[in-house]
């Protein structure tokens, strides 16, 4: 049995229609799941979500119902991986 450390980047595009986080929208959210002050927080939150697997796009996801209804959509960019070697920060 072997173990490797492999670093995988990836650069997700994230699409959601703004006028949807409004302040009361943003203030159910804190209460409910976590305060994130921002859209462009919610947008790095749903872009790790996504990368993990974790939702797609017509997916309904806790705290924001049913994606497609937000607007939010995913677009991978990029991705890369690379095999670290023995002394590598991870």
């Amino acid at each position: 049995m072997i173990t490797r450390d492999v670093e995988v980047t990836q650069i997700v595009r994230v699409i959601v229609d703004e006028t949807k986080f409004t302040p009361e929208f943003l203030a159910e959210f804190a209460k409910a799941i976590t305060n994130y002050d921002s859209v462009d927080e919610h947008i790095c939150y749903l872009a790790r979500m996504h990368v993990r697997a974790e939702i797609e796009p017509y997916s309904r996801l806790e705290g924001y119902g049913l994606l497609h209804d937000f607007g939010i959509d995913f677009e991978i960019i990029s991705e890369a991986d690379r095999l670290l070697q023995e002394g590598d920060a991870a």
